[in-house]
């Protein structure tokens, strides 16, 4: 029963409601029922204890799942008696407690989508971007190609010069600093943050010492640096000479299945010109979205910002990961990245209201088949089972929320389509 309604925001609504006792007994006998069918207390037999001894013995249990059934239902009633649909999850600010024989009230607060007026988003005025693709670009990815394919072989006849790698030894000393040894290596000739190793060992051979001082500022990686000034020890372990292949017939259809050099550079111009256009096309669509952030005003639910934000640190938490980041004992304040999160997370909220909107006035619908395709694709990509995935989407509302999220890409393809470019 709705005892009362209150608008505290536009998107933001609070609803006080009581159960009656009636309906609370009556949910109550059902759940003890189910109780006793399952529940083991010693000197019964399962499934003939008798209710009121499972009342007894589960009276914290039994109230529990009472209201976790009473109140999503008691809650949903009384928002369709009002005719909103909550977004996001409904915050629970007070509930009387459990009384047999004694109704109960409880309030919660919850968020709605906020009415969109469509402004302007036909003929909306976009930059386009020219898309060249030069002989220097083709050039740079053969030479990147080259690079991954080389061989590299030990030098041992002459003295280290620019660009070759050298495999190296350093041991690090400062009074007060524990003495510390280790491995790595370089390549003559790039920038590096002890620009004095590459002048020590410039010209030295294969098993041959250097020695030089470096003075660390205060912002040094290495605490005990800070400030001071550290001596190196440097061994030169072996000198790798890199040798590239020349760019033949041969490498084309060794790198990639070409015949010939030539279809390799124009297979390549392709590739750059494909990505070039998907980048063109990001970048035009990023234009029509904050077009339309500018032109719409309105109250974005926070819930809906919330669950954007949650996408990111989500999303942000596995790129970590993926980067070999332990995530446990990385010391992360999650509070300072979720404050820069969150005003993206703000524009990509409000832009999908937007977005929703349009869909719905040019009455652009998403089918199940166009559903069911992006499912199966996404199965596809990731090594899932698809029906798996499809059962688990319709269950737990995944379903209808990528429904919802290809319209919006449609409202955004159709807006980019009456854009003009200038």
């Amino acid at each position: 029963m709705l005892l009362n309604y209150e608008d505290i925001s536009p998107v933001r609504k609070s609803v006080e409601i009581e159960i009656p006792a009636d309906v609370i007994a009556a949910e109550t006998q059902r759940v003890t029922a189910d109780f006793a069918q399952h529940a083991t207390i010693p000197g019964f037999r399962p499934g003939k204890i008798p209710r009121n001894v499972v009342r007894r013995h589960f009276t914290k249990e039994i109230e529990k799942e009472v209201m976790d059934r009473l109140l999503p239902r008691t809650f949903r009633e009384a928002v369709d008696e009002k005719g909103v649909t909550p977004v996001g999850d409904a915050e629970l600010e007070h509930m009387d407690a459990f009384i047999d024989g004694a109704p109960i009230k409880f309030k919660t607060v919850f968020d709605i989508k906020p009415t969109v007026n469509l402004g302007e988003y036909r003929g909306l005025e976009i930059e386009e971007t020219k898309i060249e693709v030069g002989e220097n670009d083709i050039d740079a990815m053969i030479e990147r190609l080259q690079e991954q394919a080389s061989a590299y072989r030990p030098e041992t006849e002459r003295g280290l010069q620019d660009g070759d790698y050298a495999m190296i030894e350093i041991t690090t000393s400062a009074e007060g600093v524990e003495p510390d040894t280790r491995t790595g290596h370089f390549r003559m000739g790039e920038e590096m943050p002890l620009p004095e190793l590459p002048q020590a060992l410039f010209g030295r051979k294969t098993g041959e010492s250097a020695s030089f001082d470096h003075e660390y500022g205060e912002d040094a990686q290495n605490e005990a640096f800070r400030g001071k000034t550290i001596h190196h020890d440097v061994v030169l372990k072996e000198i790798r000479v890199q040798e590239k292949p020349e760019v033949t017939d041969d490498f084309a259809r060794s790198t990639g299945g070409w015949e010939t050099v030539g279809q390799m550079r124009e297979a390549i111009g392709a590739d750059i010109r494909r990505h070039r256009e998907m980048e063109a096309l990001r970048m035009k669509k990023t234009q029509i979205g904050e077009k339309l952030l500018a032109g719409h005003h309105f109250e974005v639910p926070g819930s809906l910002v919330k669950q954007e934000l949650n996408r990111s640190l989500e999303n942000y938490a596995r790129f970590l990961a993926s980067q070999g980041v332990d995530l446990e004992k990385a010391e992360m304040d999650w509070q300072k990245i979720s404050d820069d999160f969150r005003p993206e997370a703000l524009k990509r909220a409000k832009r999908g209201l937007i977005l929703e909107e349009i869909a719905k006035k040019e009455g652009l619908v998403v089918s199940d088949v166009e559903v069911d395709a992006e499912i199966r694709k996404a199965a596809s990509e990731g090594g899932r089972d698809l029906a798996e995935v499809r059962h688990r989407l319709k269950h737990d509302g995944g379903y209808e929320a990528l429904r919802l999220s290809l319209s919006q890409e449609k409202a955004l393809d159709f807006v980019l389509r009456e854009a003009k470019t200038q």
